[in-house]
């Protein structure tokens, strides 16, 4: 098949979130959600053995595009809002600098088109899934990137477990670092959980490896992050080869709490460089109670990557440690209490 033909698919279009549970859950697995349509049309066009729909149920129509905040409820982001809304909301700027800097730099094409929960839960960009290999994603019993191939861009620098390809999410660092929770629909109605409850690692759901917890008939509807504290910061910055349309080879998200010009609290969060987006609580104690110092920002820097442990085999990818060392720097050189 030329990797410009997709294969045949049955097309259904929901009518509410109830429905498209009901038409996930009656064809078992061999449907999948189309929104913005930016990841599943390259899937298809791919050829992914292991992720071929034979149906979509495309949710475009229902009402999850919006972004609304108060100061007593927080943030709420539909799953189907463009990423280039989240990017431009002068609500997610002013309160949520993290958030808005993540949706920030994709190509206009891509930002106008994939959505919020879209960029979240993305399938992983490692180039052996992408040209049909038979790796664990894609059905087979082997992690090539992690057996002697080449690991160098998106790859885990923190092992893994089956698979070792990176979370390749901007949104998702910024999202844990904000401590935000998402509203999930199943058959059962609605659920809130937590980002590490929503990416939780590496491991078998469905029948698939996946790093996400969403079981084949549940789908994101909503993002809510709580309003900051007073005093709050947030930052995201990520190292890439071409920005607009690379994903990462590392970045960071932080968010901290600051009195004054100390801070009371933080968070640090890596991403592109595991499985999952990382909290680094390392450095994250480590930052409890000192001043932005170049120096405390150096050693931050370097607590959050203390626990690194990079590929040998193949290529390697050891060179990402320092990138991502210097995507925290960044991240909390912009920080301004």
């Amino acid at each position: 098949m030329s990797s410009n033909e997709i294969p045949k698919f049955g097309y259904l279009q929901a009518t509410s979130v109830s429905d498209a549970v009901s038409k996930l859950t009656s064809y078992g697995g061999t449907a999948r959600i189309l929104g913005g349509g930016t990841d599943i049309i390259s899937q298809m066009k791919n050829g992914i053995d292991n992720l071929l729909p034979q149906y979509v149920v495309d949710i475009s129509a229902l009402d999850l595009n919006y972004v609304t905040f108060s100061e007593s409820d927080g943030l709420r982001v539909g799953a189907a809002t463009p990423v280039s809304t989240i990017e431009t909301d002068p609500n997610v700027n002013q309160y949520y600098t993290a958030l808005a800097q993540a949706a920030t730099g994709h190509a206009p094409g891509i930002a106008n088109q994939a959505t919020a929960a879209g960029n979240v839960l993305q399938e992983v960009w490692c180039w052996y899934l992408r040209g049909n290999y038979d790796c664990w994603r894609n059905g087979g019993t082997v992690c090539y990137a992690a057996e002697g191939g080449d690991n160098r861009y998106y790859h885990s620098i923190y092992g893994g477990n089956l698979c070792y390809a990176v979370n390749p999410s901007d949104v998702a660092p910024a999202l844990f670092a904000l401590d935000a929770e998402v509203t999930v629909a199943g058959p059962s109605g609605n659920k809130t959980v937590t980002m590490d409850q929503l990416i939780p690692g590496v491991s078998i759901v469905d029948g698939r490896v996946t790093e996400k917890s969403l079981r084949y008939n549940e789908l994101v509807t909503e993002i809510h992050i709580p309003t900051p504290a007073s005093g709050t910061q947030s930052a995201f910055f990520k190292v890439s080869d071409r920005h607009a349309i690379d994903f990462a080879l590392a970045s960071a998200a932080v968010s901290a709490v600051f009195n004054g010009s100390t801070i009371s609290s933080a968070r640090v969060v890596l991403g592109g460089v595991a499985t999952k987006p990382l909290r680094v609580t390392a450095a994250e104690s480590y930052l409890a109670g000192q001043q932005l110092t170049e120096t405390v920002i150096s050693n931050a820097a370097t607590k959050a990557l203390a626990g690194a442990t990079p590929l040998t085999t193949g290529t390697g990818n050891a060179f990402r440690v320092y990138l991502a060392q210097g995507a925290v720097a960044k991240a909390l050189r912009s920080l301004t209490p």
